[in-house]
């Protein structure tokens, strides 16, 4: 995995202001800065939107776009209908606008990155999150890049767990203690070099990561009960129940 290869989807809360774009530039090491299709649609129409209070303007997310600093990303149209399917089942308490962040995050397998403590919160009491595993780490590569690869593993087991039982209605319910019972030795130790790494290096901001486990299963059991999509496919949407989110510390 090179420098290229790593960055992080935009929670709104980074676009207030151009400060805490620079702040997030800052976080990710120069990594890319990626946001839904979706978002910047609804944003190009309005000009002016509003999530959880926070106001985003056109022209300075668009400057940020122009400049290459903030790469737009398609949200394939799968990812978008789940979005929407769980906007509808927590009966519009959390934001379309963080739905569709954090699939696209899933479906990049990057850290969502977001500068707002409620993000989580309405994560776990909507879509019934749970923390897997929470480590900080300072924002320099190689210490991110221990963290991301040890994101993407878990993501691969959680999705063939699930896979598996996803006609167990309580699939969901025993996947972070299988996860932390499985590969709790291989988090101690990435965790351990992450601490190593960190200390090693300047401080350029330190990152809180947090490792989630969201309850896609309802909507992934309905597409397998009604043979809409393939095995290869199911599985790809179970592995997208698990979400790295990071913080400034």
């Amino acid at each position: 995995m090179s420098v290229g290869e790593f960055g992080a989807v935009c929670d709104v809360s980074v676009m207030v202001d151009r400060a805490s774009f620079e702040q997030a530039r800052e976080l990710v090491d120069e990594g890319g800065l990626y946001l839904p299709s979706a978002t910047y649609s609804w944003l190009a129409r309005d000009k002016l939107i509003s999530v959880r209070g926070k106001a985003i303007g056109y022209s300075l997310v668009s400057q940020f776009v122009r400049d290459g600093e903030l790469l737009v990303v398609f949200l394939p149209e799968l990812y978008d209908e789940i979005s929407r399917r769980l906007l509808f089942d927590v009966e519009r308490e959390v934001p379309l606008t963080d739905l569709r962040a954090s699939l696209l995050a899933t479906h990049l397998k990057l850290p969502l990155l977001t500068f707002d403590g409620e993000f989580l919160e309405r994560l776990r009491d909507y879509v019934g999150a749970q923390t897997l595993w929470r480590l900080e780490a300072h924002a320099d590569w190689l210490a991110l890049r221990e963290a991301l690869e040890l994101y993407r593993g878990l993501a691969s087991d959680a999705g063939s767990y699930l896979h598996q039982r996803l006609a167990d209605a309580d699939a969901f319910d025993g996947l972070v203690g299988k996860l932390r019972r499985y590969r709790g030795n291989d988090v101690q130790a990435v965790t351990a070099d992450v601490r190593k790494l960190s200390q090693a290096k300047a401080n350029p901001g330190v990152l809180g990561l947090e490792y989630i486990a969201m309850n896609l299963t309802p909507v992934v059991r309905e597409y397998l009960e009604q043979h809409v999509l393939s095995p290869e496919v199911v599985q790809e949407l179970c592995e997208r129940t698990l979400l790295l989110v990071a913080s400034p510390k």
